[in-house]
């Protein structure tokens, strides 16, 4: 066998023993020098670029030779020819004799070319077998580039420099770093426990006497509804009450002479207690008509004028009265944002008046199910008592919620609403 054989076949198997195409490249353009004598040699692959220059440990992609290596492999993969100033270049750089060996897989596609350059011709017999070595490198190339990328990753991870892998180890160790999710909503401090004024009947409101944020007390009179009805009906019920009894005092004087009247006298007694109810009632109704306050507290209500002259029915809320030291925190939490919150979970409130001293809450519940908004916007219900009874804030002031939920990591507290978009746009 002779020894030029020997050398080839020796170089194929360190082609294939290499671990990693970095290996491979290396092997390349440093070992074929011992089956052919060359001065110079450069890999160009055609998904990466310049990988491997003979002589040097790594190829610096913006270095001056690579970049003139980069610019004559597209030449010459393009069939073009170079021009007098780049065959200046060339003769600066590179020995005068290249030889341009394609590297391709099993298909025919093109791979990426080996470059060998020296100052003597090359010889047919040289040419062939150095192609014959190149089949073989193209061969083990598409198997590592195919088959180990791990390893590869592995590669270059560990062939960067150490400052940047402490800080690629620094950014995911962040990445995983628990943080806690938390979102925002807009909110309102509201009264806990107000006492609700509802129309005790069907009617008009005729007159508002409570001002909004006004202080009343026990019996204060509240509101008033239309009476005129009531008024005019209770007049006519007072004179058939009248008409009725005056018929009972007749047939009971009668009863006492004529027994036959004694029948009459039970019907009309009878008569006299239904008018009496009627009248009752009547008076009653005009007694509920002015709606007092039950409970010592603020009013808190829209625009008095509003309501007046307005129609309501039974039951109808038209105002509250809430003790100013009882209060709550309310948000509404919009359907995009409902994480898992639990009851006792933790809630700021940044009030618009007072955005750098927030109002620390706890959470009483989140609703079920999202209702509309005064605005008419679809969200969930959140109520959160206040955690301090110092610096109670006022009734109707609004701000912003920060409403804390469990620790996740930071990589999903920062691709949460991402990965949702991008789920609803997938349908997945």
């Amino acid at each position: 066998m002779s020894e030029a054989l020997v050398t080839l076949l020796g170089i194929e198997e360190q082609a294939l023993n290499a671990r990693t195409t970095i290996q491979l490249a290396f092997v390349m353009v440093n070992d074929t020098r011992a089956l052919a004598e060359y001065h110079q040699a450069a890999l160009h692959m055609a998904d990466k670029g310049v990988v491997a220059v003979s002589g040097v440990s790594s190829v610096e992609e913006n270095a001056p030779f690579t970049l003139f290596l980069q610019r004559m492999f597209k030449l010459h993969e393009a069939g073009k020819e170079i021009s007098s100033a780049e065959r200046e270049e060339w003769a600066d750089w590179l020995p005068p004799k290249p030889l341009f060996l394609p590297l391709k897989d099993a298909d025919g596609k093109r791979l990426g070319t080996l470059l060998l350059a020296r100052d003597e011709d090359w010889d047919e017999g040289t040419t062939a077998i150095v192609q014959r070595l190149t089949d073989a490198y193209a061969f083990a190339w598409a198997a590592k580039h195919q088959s180990a990328p791990l390893s590869q990753w592995r590669h270059r991870l560990t062939s960067l420099p150490r400052w940047k892998r402490i800080v690629a180890a620094g950014i995911l160790l962040a990445l995983i770093f628990p943080v806690r999710l938390s979102v925002l909503a807009s909110a309102e401090i509201v009264p806990s426990d107000p006492a609700v004024i509802r129309a005790p009947l069907e009617g008009v409101i005729e007159l508002v006497r409570a001002q909004p944020n006004q202080s009343v007390v026990a019996g204060d009179v509240l509101f008033e509804l239309d009476r005129t009805t009531i008024a005019g009906k209770l007049e006519v019920a007072a004179k058939v009450l009248d008409t009725a009894k005056a018929e009972l005092d007749q047939a009971t004087q009668q009863a006492f002479f004529d027994p036959k009247a004694k029948a009459g006298w039970a019907v009309l007694k009878a008569k006299v207690e239904e008018k009496q109810a009627e009248r009752a009632q009547l008076e009653d109704l005009m007694t509920r008509a002015q709606v007092k306050s039950p409970r010592d507290g603020l009013a808190v209500m829209d625009d008095p004028s509003e309501w007046i002259g307005r129609p309501v029915s039974v039951g109808e809320k038209v105002l509250a009265v809430a003790d100013p030291r009882q209060v709550e925190v309310e948000a509404w939490l919009a359907p995009a944002d409902l994480i898992p919150l639990e009851p006792g979970g933790k809630v700021v409130l940044f009030l618009n008046t007072a955005p750098l001293s927030p109002v620390v809450a706890t959470l009483s519940y989140v609703a079920f199910e999202a209702t509309l908004k005064p605005d008419g916007v679809l969200a969930h219900r959140v109520r959160a008592k206040i955690a301090h009874d110092d610096a109670i804030p006022r009734i109707g002031l609004k701000g912003t919620a920060r409403l804390d939920g469990d620790r996740v990591s930071l990589v999903y507290w920062l691709f949460r609403r991402p990965l949702a978009v991008i789920r609803q746009w997938l349908g997945w």
